[in-house]
């Protein structure tokens, strides 16, 4: 237990607020070491509360990528290191304060990368603005928390390729037994993340093993059509043992390599140009094991698996942008443009599909262009439609949800209103850089803080300025739309939603 003698003694960080300080507990162990011949085992509650940390626990080994907005703007200073041991989270909580509602945050980076411990995931602004309780945690990545290797080792190596997704219920199961201690309330607590967190929350959503540990989700940039099956995963660990073999190494190896040892592993699996033709954007990702995950997500959740819980879903306007510039796409052609496009479709879609996408481009003043035309497709394919799907479906189940979208545009023109946009005004942790400087930048910082806050604390996050309508209500799809100038009301055309219906699920989950 955490008393007020340790809470005082602990290295507090503070900030002036109107009503109250913010403190924070840092590198906080909420599971027992998983390291070394341990690796791959599942994680567990560890019992023992210990103060916190002067400064961030340990992050999960992972591979730097080189176009990294969050890491290269909002790197934390004393960078937190890497190592197996990361199993760790922090606290941000107003003072002096009893039964807040708890925000969990689930980071993204396409399971491979990223961490809790980042400054653009700072939770002192959210937590004096929301008067919430905010928790970010760190989860094992990449091959130590999503590559399934107990199939292909026959049983030697233990990995399901879900140690990942574990950690996040381990985490969770400690904040059902400890948050009280920090001002906390466990019966009040919301999930949010971005990108892979927010995939990563509705894998929760439709694991038997999260029931009760939360009540509320919050799904950024991400939705549920992600995951892989066990044959898919099977094959990723048979083309990673080829590039272990690549280095020298034998599948018996693995459990005793050095964590750099594997790393070099897995970025020669990730630099193979044929991993990505074989298996998209995400090898690693969380796997239907007929046990953490029994279904798919969009198929749990559709059967009710998340019935009991309100959801809010969205995405940005130009999501994809930030993926082109990763990997340097930048089409010039029509007939470039349209191969992409046969890999997603029947040829017979593309044009009604480049119809609706010069139709939204010239909304937004975009210039219709190949690459632009692919930007909007991909954004649509991969972040706008698996949000609409999620909330249909959870609409289905008898569950209540909202939706909203982010068309707030960075200073980059190329870049426009792209994917991570938003955790900067949720966190309140927006950079001139990229944000930029206009009135509109704060105004959303407290226009999405105050929803996220509502929805938090009661589970509509309807506010004094806007009503938020629920999506799917009486057959309506509103949703609240954060305009670059302006926020309103608006509705999911209909000619959008019977276009899209022509791309099958299991299409949406391929990419």
């Amino acid at each position: 237990m955490i008393n007020k003698a340790s809470r005082e003694s602990s290295s507090l960080v503070k900030i002036k607020a109107e009503k109250k300080m913010v403190s924070s507990f840092l590198g906080i162990n909420y599971a027992m070491p998983v390291e070394n011949a341990f690796r791959w085992s599942s994680s567990k509650v560890k019992r023992r509360v210990l103060r916190s940390q002067n400064d961030h626990g340990f992050i999960a080994p992972q591979i730097a990528q080189t176009f990294d907005l969050l890491s290269d703007n909002n790197e934390v200073s004393d960078a937190p290191i890497e190592h197996e041991q990361c199993l760790n989270l922090n606290i941000f909580t107003p003072d002096d304060t009893k039964q807040l509602p708890v925000m969990v945050w689930i980071h993204g980076g396409g399971f491979q990368v990223g961490s809790g411990s980042l400054s653009a995931y700072d939770g002192h602004k959210l937590a004096q603005s929301a008067n919430v309780v905010v928790v970010t945690l760190n989860y094992r990545l990449g091959a130590l928390g999503f590559l399934r290797l107990c199939d292909i080792s026959n049983g030697a190596i233990s990995s399901t390729g879900n140690e990942g997704l574990t950690d996040q219920i381990t985490a969770l199961k400690w904040v059902q037994k400890n948050i009280i201690h920090y001002g906390g309330d466990k019966n009040n607590v919301t999930l949010f993340g971005e990108s892979a967190g927010a995939m990563s929350i509705a894998c929760l959503l439709a694991s038997p093993l999260a029931k009760s540990l939360f009540h509320k989700v919050i799904l950024q940039s991400g939705a549920s059509h992600t995951y892989s099956s066990v044959e898919k995963a099977n094959h990723v660990a048979k083309e990673f043992i080829k590039s272990a073999s690549a280095r020298g190494y034998v599948i018996e190896d693995l459990p005793k390599m050095t964590t750099q040892e594997l790393l070099d592993v897995q970025q020669h699996f990730l630099k193979r140009p044929d991993i990505y033709q074989q298996f998209g954007m995400l090898p690693f990702s969380p796997v239907v094991d007929g046990d953490l995950l029994p279904l798919p997500p969009y198929q749990a959740i559709k059967q009710g698996s998340a019935s009991h819980i309100q959801i809010i879903s969205g995405s940005n306007t130009d999501e994809w942008t930030l993926f082109a510039a990763m990997i340097g796409q930048n089409i010039n052609s029509s007939e470039t443009l349209n191969l992409y496009l046969q890999a997603l479709m029947e040829q017979t879609l593309i044009p009604s599909c480049l119809l609706l996408v010069d139709k939204a481009l010239s909304k937004r003043k975009v210039e219709i262009t190949p690459q632009n035309r692919l930007n909007e497709v991909l954004s649509e394919y991969w972040f706008t439609q698996p949000c609409h799907r999620l909330l249909a479906n959870h609409t289905f189940s008898g569950g209540r949800n909202y939706r909203y979208k982010l068309g707030r545009r960075t200073i980059d023109e190329t870049l426009g209103c792209t994917h991570i946009t938003d955790i900067g005004f949720v966190f309140g942790t927006t950079e001139e850089a990229f944000h930029g400087t206009a009135p509109r930048v704060n105004e959303l910082k407290d226009e999405m803080q105050a929803a996220w806050s509502a929805f938090a604390h009661s589970g509509d996050p309807s506010t004094l300025k806007v009503q938020w309508p629920v999506y799917g209500s009486s057959n309506k799809l509103h949703y609240l739309f954060f305009d670059h100038t302006s926020s309103y009301i608006t509705e999911h055309e209909l000619d959008n939603v019977y276009f899209w219906s022509q791309i099958t699920d299991q299409q949406l989950a391929d990419f």
